[in-house]
């Protein structure tokens, strides 16, 4: 139902499209120091995205693209709250080599969107953001195979509270064969101002999916930390955080289940400790662009409360 805009030859493009979506439960903690993680209940959640996105034709060979795009959040904790979800400007050549500059997703996201399919909780590994300010990056894809890599350039402007981010570069690859077997791999380093380091992340993943609905994924991730003063004055020197992420799903007809299983451990100098936690997922499509979902994510770690949730989705 999205609105299109276009010459008679279509050699110039321009789509407006969107999201609304609203959610209800026990969806984030509330932190104490002497009780833990304990869940609360901040009421609905609504968040109406916008975009604008178009392409025009210079020849047979090139397509300038671009895409603005804009998310309005009603928090019940942060009250509203604006900002940019992608602004970038790029060209495509030969309809399979894209180069951008602007807002854009990371390319992690390659191998996040593997097993972080939930709507409301999932990729509690991903170390990393989804989408990054001022970055150049470049895209191939081909026969089942993409390649992806980008640069975000050091500035101190940016619209994410990234603890004094610097400059980071990211690249992935990927290959999705026709028998439904698909493997990823994805690299990103983070460098950090002063008095914290730099953040190495590393994984991969491999992912099946049948024409029967079934869909199940697992990615293994390692993300390296230097010299990082998040809370308080004192700091940690060199920690290694690693994660398993695995999911398997079910789609019949307009219902869908789904179930991921999330390792996490945190490596210190002097302790290590692993974490697990558990989501059971279902949904239910009441047009091919509205569903109803809900989730459940069971924490099996100290101090931790379990959290749920129900939502609504509408795309146009």
């Amino acid at each position: 139902m999205a609105l299109t805009w276009s010459t008679d030859d279509h050699r110039q493009v321009l789509e407006l499209h969107g999201k609304l979506q609203q959610e209800f439960g026990a969806l984030g903690y509330q932190q104490s120091s002497q009780q833990g993680y304990r869940a609360e209940s901040f009421g609905g959640n609504s968040q109406a995205s916008l975009g604008l996105s178009g392409a025009g034709r210079l020849n047979a060979d090139l397509v300038l693209i671009g895409e603005m795009s804009w998310d309005l959040v009603n928090d019940s904790r942060y009250g509203d709250q604006i900002y940019s979800d992608e602004a970038w400007l790029g060209v495509r050549i030969r309809d399979d080599l894209e180069l951008t500059a602007g807002r854009s997703d990371s390319p992690f996201n390659q191998l996040r969107d593997m097993t972080d399919v939930f709507n409301l909780f999932g990729g509690h590994g991903y170390m990393t953001d989804a989408a990054l300010d001022d970055q150049v990056k470049v895209t191939w894809a081909r026969g089942g195979l993409d390649l992806r890599a980008g640069y975000a350039f050091n500035d101190a402007n940016k619209q994410d509270n990234n603890n004094g981010t610097e400059a980071q570069y990211g690249a992935s690859a990927g290959y999705q064969a026709d028998n439904g077997l698909g493997v990823v791999l994805a690299v990103e380093n983070k460098q950090l101002g002063a008095p914290n380091g730099g953040i190495r992340n590393m994984a991969a993943g491999v992912s099946y999916r049948t024409t029967g609905g079934f869909y199940a994924a697992l990615t293994r991730g390692r993300a390296d930390y230097d010299d990082v003063c998040w809370v308080g004055p004192e700091c940690i020197d060199r920690f290694r955080f690693d994660y398993w992420e695995g999911v398997v799903s079910y789609t019949y007809k307009q219902v869908a289940f789904g179930l991921g299983y999330n390792r996490l451990s945190l490596h210190e100098p002097a302790r290590e400790r692993w974490e697990d936690k558990m989501v059971f997922a279902t949904e239910y499509y009441l047009l091919p662009k509205a569903k109803l979902y809900a989730e459940y994510l069971m924490n099996r770690a100290e101090n931790e409360d379990n959290l749920y949730g129900v939502g609504l989705q509408y795309y146009f």
